[in-house]
């Protein structure tokens, strides 16, 4: 990872911080910034992967799976930014199960990761604590200042683990 990408990350994790912290100020009032920031990513995600198919991937082995993922992130997203009218109950729903599907992705990652023989754990812990915290988010259902209370944790605590991961040393598999 280049310096510049690092600062990146730090700068983005920080800010994700300080929303987490102001989520917190602001209790039940930021529930419907927590579906903003959620929709507003899987849309800049979706657009991310279709430009970079137009641009490069389309010449890619596999180029096809990362146009049909950035279609299906920028569907999402839309999907997501027209749940404001909604039931509260059915968007915490979908959040959290969106958070378990997460968590899962992490942990299969991270068990193929361990057959390969590279590092794993990091991964797993990630993947447990996002399973956790979806479970959490479906106990308190009923308390919307509660959710976004462990939203805005979770939040927070997404944005500490992405610094350890940046300072982290990376592995880089060779093939001899």
């Amino acid at each position: 990872m280049t310096i510049w990408q690092k600062v990146k990350n730090v700068l983005l994790a920080v800010s994700m911080i300080a929303i987490g912290v102001a989520m917190i100020f602001y209790g039940e009032k930021a529930y419907f910034v927590i579906i903003a920031l959620f929709s507003i990513a899987l849309e800049i995600m979706g657009l991310r992967k279709l430009i970079f198919y137009f641009s490069m991937a389309r010449h890619m082995v596999g180029g096809r799976n990362i146009l049909f993922r950035g279609i299906l992130f920028f569907d999402f997203g839309i999907f997501t930014g027209s749940l404001v009218w909604v039931p509260k109950g059915y968007i915490l729903v979908y959040l959290a199960g969106t958070l378990a599907f997460s968590g899962v992705v992490n942990i299969i990652g991270a068990s193929e990761a361990k057959r390969i023989e590279s590092s794993w754990k990091f991964k797993t812990f990630q993947g447990i604590v996002k399973i956790l915290f979806a479970i959490i988010c479906l106990i308190f259902m009923r308390s919307e200042v509660r959710v976004v209370d462990i939203c805005a944790i979770g939040f927070i605590l997404s944005a500490v683990m992405s610094i350890a991961n940046t300072f982290r040393r990376q592995q880089v598999i060779t093939i001899d």
